[in-house]
């Protein structure tokens, strides 16, 4: 009597059942969405403080509030949840900003505009601006919390600092932007207040190289 063996065809076969079922019914464990919201947040202020740079807006003789016009990245407590836009405020008219004064995201080629309410329901929006949908994000602190709106501006030489009406003043102190998600992780993005050199300086608690 000959030996019975399963066919190459037949391991095949239990391969891929056993793949569709594992993709289906094991969840996806160890996800760092501090970290990852992380790593997003400062390539987009880096996104920012490169505008800045490229655009080297100083003393425009155009408008007397010029300063009102810089380059940042603004951090949104909407209602739906938390948010971020990266946006420069051309006409320094306060108002809602026009699609040329919003950045778009270079490999999405997506508007970085969360908007005032940070909800879904925008068009041609990078939904990862959605920190709340994207990456459970429960809470964001910027610079200790004391600037209100929360957000980082940069001036023409790169260098960090806030827009308090028409004024920018830059940081007194290096700025830690504070991520905190609703699972119970964390991380931080510093931007050093001299040269503006941006990274993720820590997850968890841990400081990252």
């Amino acid at each position: 009597m000959g030996k019975k063996a399963f066919s190459m065809l037949e391991l095949v076969f239990v391969i891929v059942v056993v793949g569709i079922l594992a993709a289906v019914f094991i969840p996806k464990y160890g996800r760092d969405n501090a970290g990852e919201a992380a790593y997003q947040i400062a390539r987009h202020i880096r996104l920012a403080q490169h505008h800045a740079l490229i655009e080297n807006r100083f003393a425009d003789p155009s408008l007397n509030n010029w300063e009102a016009t810089l380059w940042r990245i603004t951090f949104v407590d909407g209602s739906d949840g938390q948010c971020y836009n990266v946006w420069a405020d051309r006409d320094a008219n306060g108002g809602n900003p026009a699609a040329n004064e919003r950045a778009i995201d270079p490999l999405t080629r997506k508007y970085l505009w969360g908007g005032p309410t940070c909800d879904d329901s925008q068009t041609g929006v990078n939904q990862d601006v959605l920190l709340w949908k994207s990456f459970g994000v429960s809470g964001v602190s910027v610079c200790g919390g004391g600037n209100a709106p929360k957000h980082i501006a940069f001036d023409n030489l790169g260098r960090p600092g806030t827009i308090n009406g028409t004024t920018f003043t830059p940081l007194a102190a290096d700025c830690v932007v504070g991520i905190q998600t609703s699972d119970g992780h964390n991380a931080e993005v510093t931007v050093f207040r001299e040269t503006g050199f941006v990274k993720v300086s820590k997850i968890d608690g841990v400081a990252v190289p």
